[in-house]
This record gives C-alpha cells, structure tokens and sequence, in this order.
C-alpha cells in the first residue's frame, strides 16, 4: 500500500467515525428508549412489550429503532445498567467516597442508596421480576454490579470495624443484608405505602444503621 492510499484511508475512517456530537444525540437516543421502554415492562410485563409498542411510545419507526437497539433483550440490560450507574454515580457526585470517617460515610452513602432506590422503586420491582428473562452474557455484566455495590459498602463496613467504631463481625454478610434491605420498598410498597417518604428514609436509615453501629439513635 502506498503512502497515498494509506493517508486516504485513515482520513475515510476518521470520516466514518461519529463526532461527539453524534455520540452524546445517539446516547440520548438510547436513554430516551430505555425510559420508555421500562414504563412498558413495568406496566405491562416484559413478555407483553413488543417492539411495536416501544416504537409507538418513542415515536421511533421499527427500522431506525432497530439503530439504537439491537433487541428487547439488550434495553432491559441497559435498564439493569441504568440503575446500577444511577447509584455510583450519586455516591459520586455526593462525595460520599471522599469523607474519611467511616460511621459518617457510611451514613451518607446508606442515606443516598435508599433515596435512589425509593424514587426509582418501580423499575427495581420490575427489575427483580423479569431477572430470569435475562440473556447469561447480560447477567453476568448485572451481577458483577451489584458485586460492586456490595464491595462498595463492604469496605466501609470492614474499615469501620477495623477502627472499633462498627460492631460487626462479618462485613461480607453485614454487606449484602445492607444492599438488600435497599430494596424492600421496592418488594413490599402495598404494606409499607402508611409511611411517607421521608418517614420511610428515616425509620429504614435507623434500622439498618442500628445494626452495625453500636448506639444509634
């Protein structure tokens, strides 16, 4: 190949390539089908959403929405992957990660992950009951999640145990009860709907805290 051809095929592929512009409109594109989509599942099943349906509810025709989404079962990945992404990145943003004393990180990142799970409780709910449809490539990237989640809170635990200021003897175990409690509203809201939200946050924050901090009030 000479200098010539090869210079003409590296500008075609920088051609080709999207801009970032591209990129972040497509992204958007992307989100704006997940949104949709999950209402779908949520009110009407995984089985019972078609493509159809989701093409009518983003206003997308079948073939471009065949663009931004490969199939139904990858938007249900991107909802898990949603989720999970909400979560880190308000742990983030909150400079959860960065506060050094462990009975105060770890209140405020409990805090943080049970206001996320309580305003996005219906695509949880729905999330637990279409689980089984997912395909094994797409669990295993949602379990390496959710892993993450427990580490996350796992290593608060074990640092605060370590500096006597936690009462645990397990934070593996201390860890996952944790990350399941988070979702008890999700799985339980016809019974626990007497409390509001704030009433919900405070009496869940104490219970689990109580758990692992010796004399919380």
């Amino acid at each position: 190949m000479s200098d010539r051809d090869h210079t003409n095929r590296t500008r075609d592929n920088s051609e080709n390539k999207p801009n970032l512009h591209q990129q972040k409109a497509f992204q958007k594109k992307q989100a704006l089908i997940v949104k949709k989509a999950s209402k779908l599942f949520i009110k009407k099943g995984y089985a019972q959403t078609s493509m159809r349906d989701i093409s009518k509810a983003t206003d997308i025709n079948l073939g471009n929405l065949y663009h931004y989404i490969s199939s139904k079962e990858e938007i249900l990945c991107f909802a898990f992957n949603a989720y999970h992404d909400l979560m880190m990145e308000c742990l983030v943003k909150k400079g959860i990660l960065n506060i050094e004393d462990p009975k105060l990180q770890l209140q405020a990142a409990l805090r943080q992950a049970l206001e996320t799970t309580y305003d996005v409780r219906n695509d949880i709910l729905m999330m637990y009951r279409e689980t089984n449809v997912l395909p094994r490539k797409f669990l295993k990237i949602i379990l390496k999640k959710e892993d993450d989640l427990i580490k996350f809170f796992e290593g608060i635990i074990a640092r605060g145990a370590k500096l006597k200021a936690f009462k645990v003897d397990d934070p593996f175990f201390a860890a996952n009860m944790l990350v399941f409690q988070l979702s008890i509203y999700s799985l339980r809201s016809w019974n626990l709907k007497r409390y509001t939200r704030e009433e919900y946050l405070n009496l869940s924050e104490e219970t689990i805290l109580k758990t692992i901090i010796p004399n919380t009030t």
